[in-house]
C-alpha cells in the first residue's frame, strides 16, 4: 500500500466516514472496483473510516447509490486542497506573490560598483563611463551587457587602461584596472656610457651628463661609445720601472642626452592589383528569448527573416538570479552582424602608391614614433603573380644611444 499512496500528496485524498449497516462491506465493494482504499478503521458496528484518493470520490459517490449508506467527508489533505485554500485568500497571496517578486527584482538590481587599483581621477573617468552604458545604481542587470562586453568597451574608450577585469558578483560589479603608466620611484642609474644602437651618420647630439666621444658628422658602427660615463684625464702608461699602478681619478657619471643619426633601411612591400577581402557593414539584428536550462529557448522579441546576404553571430545568455543563487533561467541574447565582401582593383599606379604607403607604415612601427623619415627611394619594383612588388630605400633621424653600465675594470 505504501508504493502506491507514497505520492499521494501531489494528488490529494480525503478522509470518508460511511455510516449505515455493516460499513466495511461497502469499502470491500470499492476494492473490488479497484477504488484504492487505505487506513481502514471501524468506528463501531455501524461507522467505519478510510482513507481515499480525491480523484476518486466521484467514483465512491456512484458506487454509494441505492445502498443506503451516508457518506460524510471528515478532512481534506494534499497539495490540491492547500492551493484551493489559498486562492481564496487572496490577500496572503497576493502578499506573498509581491514579496517573491520584490526578492527576484531585488536580487537583479546593481547594488553596488567597486572599482580598484587605478587612480582617483581614473576612477572617476570609469564611472562616467559605466553611466553611459547604463551600469549605474539600481539598473536592472538583464538591461546591461555581459562583463566581458562592459571590458572590452571600457579598454576601447579609455585609452589610459591597459587592462581592466569586470567581475559580477550577485547585486555588485567589481571591475579591478591597470594603468598603461605606473608612476614608480625613479631609481638612479649607475655608472654607464652612450653607445650606438646601430650605424649612421650623427646629425645632432644632446648631452646632458658625460663627455661626448663623436661630433657631428661622424660616422659610427653600433657600439661605438657616442657618450663617456668617464670625466677626468685618462691616467698614463705605466712605465717599466714603475712597480706601483696609477690610481683612475676620473669620475665615473651615467651618461645621459639624446644622440640623433642618419640611419638607412631596405623595405620591401607588395599590393595585389586585384584583392577581395571581407568586413563587417555596422549592421546588426538582435534577437531576444529566454532560456531555459542550457538549451531550450522561447523566442520573445526580434525575431524573423534576416536580411544579410553573408553574417556573423555571438551569443550570450544573462542568467536570472535570486538571493545568492543563478537560477536555470535567463534572457538570451543572439546578435547577427552583417559581413559584406569588397572586391578592389587597383591600377599599377594605385598598387604602387599603395605599396609605398605601408612600407613607410610599417618602417614607422619599427623605429618608433619619435623617429622622422626624411626620405625615401624605389630601388627596385617589379609586377609578379598579380601584385606590384617594390624595395624601398629610406633615409631616418633617429636617436641611436643606449646605455651601457661602465665596469669596475673599465
Amino acid at each position: 500500500m505504501k508504493k502506491h499512496t507514497q505520492d499521494i500528496y501531489f494528488t490529494g485524498y480525503v478522509t470518508v466516514l460511511i455510516e449505515g449497516d455493516r460499513p466495511e462491506l461497502f469499502f470491500n465493494q470499492l476494492v473490488q472496483e479497484e477504488v484504492l482504499v487505505w487506513d481502514i478503521k471501524k468506528k463501531d458496528s455501524q461507522t467505519c473510516e478510510a482513507k481515499i484518493r480525491k480523484q476518486d470520490i466521484s467514483r465512491l459517490r456512484m458506487q454509494r447509490r441505492g445502498t443506503g449508506y451516508k457518506i460524510s467527508f471528515r478532512s481534506k489533505h494534499g497539495f490540491p486542497f492547500l492551493f484551493t485554500a489559498l486562492l481564496r485568500k487572496k490577500p496572503l497571496l497576493l502578499g506573498i506573490l509581491i514579496s517573491v517578486l520584490s526578492v527576484f527584482l531585488l536580487s537583479n538590481t546593481v547594488w553596488k560598483i567597486e572599482i580598484k587599483g587605478v587612480s582617483p581621477e581614473l576612477e572617476h573617468e570609469i564611472e562616467t563611463q559605466l553611466d553611459e552604458y547604463g551600469v549605474r545604481l539600481g539598473a536592472f542587470k538583464l538591461t546591461l551587457g555581459a562583463p566581458v562586453d562592459i571590458q572590452q568597451r571600457l579598454l576601447q574608450d579609455i585609452p589610459e587602461l591597459l587592462w581592466i577585469g569586470v567581475q559580477e558578483k550577485g547585486t555588485t560589479y567589481a571591475l579591478e584596472g591597470v594603468p598603461k603608466t605606473i608612476v614608480e620611484e625613479e631609481i638612479k642609474p649607475g655608472p654607464r656610457n652612450l653607445v650606438a644602437k646601430k650605424k649612421g651618420v650623427i646629425v645632432d647630439m644632446f648631452v646632458s651628463e658625460g663627455a661626448a666621444q663623436v661630433g657631428v658628422h661622424d660616422y659610427v658602427d653600433a657600439g661605438d661609445i657616442l657618450v663617456s660615463g668617464l670625466i677626468g684625464n685618462e691616467p698614463q702608461p705605466v712605465k717599466e720601472e714603475d712597480k706601483t699602478k696609477p690610481k683612475d681619478t676620473r669620475k665615473r657619471v651615467a651618461a645621459t642626452g639624446k644622440v640623433i643619426a642618419r640611419t638607412w633601411y631596405n623595405v620591401s612591400s607588395a599590393v595585389p592589383l586585384d584583392e577581395t577581402y571581407t568586413v563587417l557593414s555596422g549592421k546588426q539584428k538582435n534577437e531576444y528569448s529566454i532560456q531555459f536550462g542550457d538549451s531550450f529557448r522561447l523566442p520573445i522579441w526580434g525575431f524573423g527573416d534576416s536580411e544579410f546576404k553573408d553574417s556573423q553571430e555571438q551569443d550570450s545568455v544573462r542568467h536570472l538570479r535570486f538571493l545568492r543563487w543563478e537560477l536555470p533561467i535567463g534572457l538570451s541574447k543572439n546578435s547577427e552582424y552583417e559581413r559584406i565582401t569588397k572586391h578592389v582593383k587597383r591600377t599599377k599606379e594605385e598598387a604602387k602608391t599603395q605599396a609605398e604607403k605601408l612600407a613607410k607604415q610599417d618602417l614607422q612601427l619599427q623605429v618608433g614614433a619619435d623617429a622622422d623619415i626624411i626620405s625615401q627611394k624605389i630601388l627596385h619594383e617589379t609586377v609578379e603573380n598579380g601584385k606590384v612588388k617594390l624595395i624601398l630605400y629610406f633615409q631616418v633621424n633617429e636617436d641611436i644611444a643606449t646605455s651601457q653600465p661602465i665596469s669596475q675594470g673599465d
